[in-house]
């Protein structure tokens, strides 16, 4: 009875065929699941949307789907994580912001050469906001890893210039200062920029979220995710009910996370997720 109560939910979900489609993605390391049948339609996370602010973080977000309002949840949020492209747009603002303190630095350097002032400003490249941000940050995307990686030298550089062009300027070599203080800046300040604009780039790339309309066999919603993985075929003895592996109560809660899917090649298991089942947020 029991064996036949499990091949019932699994055709529920799964249908009658011997295997099925799912559409994967990530939230942080963990790979999800959504059957292909409760998809239906995907799109880009372009669209203006209408959301009812609670406070910073929580709130009622809807859009439209075949003239009809949709709420829109976020996968992430859900499962308690911030979202990737949450992340992503918070780490374009800091870049924004570090870059033109950079260039007001250069320019208040300048400014102290010209005019005899005293610099105030980090002339440790460890000191500036950018630099205690940036030594305790890691990315997981290899690209923008290199690239941060690349903007060490010439921001350790620029802030040298400080220590140096000032004594030139305190020994009387004022013009040499400037002197240098331009090159630096055609040359070396340059390329920073370069590297800030091309993190940039890098980031606004890997930052596109998807809405995913399902069906949820009592009303449509939209699911947002940062991006979409891939589409996978698995056989339905791939499947293992949720109650069978944990009987935790915090994942019982979560009651449209179904079971999970033994992947190939020695890939962890991927969870599979039932929005039939999905009851909203509390």
């Amino acid at each position: 009875m029991e064996a036949a109560t499990e091949s019932s939910k699994a055709d529920l979900l799964l249908g009658q065929n011997d295997n099925f489609e799912v559409i994967t993605f990530y939230v942080g390391p963990t790979q999800y699941a959504t059957p292909v049948s409760e998809v239906r339609y995907i799109e880009q996370d372009k669209r203006k949307t209408t959301r009812i602010e609670v406070n910073a973080k929580v709130g009622a977000e809807v859009t439209s789907y075949q003239g009809k309002t949709v709420p829109i949840y976020d996968l992430a949020n859900l499962m308690g994580c911030e979202a990737e492209y949450t992340s992503n747009l918070n780490l374009l603002r800091i870049l924004e912001e570090q870059e033109k303190e950079h260039v007001e630095w250069m320019d208040t350097l300048e400014s102290c050469l010209r005019r005899g002032d005293d610099f105030m400003l980090a002339r440790e490249a460890s000191q500036c906001g950018f630099g205690k941000w940036y030594s305790g940050f890691q990315s997981e995307d290899e690209q923008l890893s290199d690239i941060l990686v690349n903007i060490d030298s010439p921001h350790k550089i620029i802030h040298a210039l400080a220590d140096s062009l000032i004594m030139l300027r305190d020994e009387g070599e004022k013009e040499k200062a400037l002197a240098n203080f331009n090159y630096e800046r055609g040359k070396t300040f340059s390329k920073l920029l370069s590297l800030f604009k091309a993190a940039r780039d890098r980031l606004e790339n890997i930052t596109r979220p998807i809405l995913l309309y399902i069906d949820t066999g009592h009303k449509m919603i939209a699911v947002r995710l940062n991006a979409i993985s891939d589409i996978m075929t698995f056989d339905k003895g791939d499947f293992t009910d949720q109650s069978d592996v944990d009987d935790n109560d915090l994942l019982n809660n979560l009651s449209f996370v179904s079971g999970y899917l033994e992947n190939k090649e020695d890939e962890p298991p991927c969870v599979l997720l039932d929005w039939h089942q999905f009851k909203g947020t509390n």
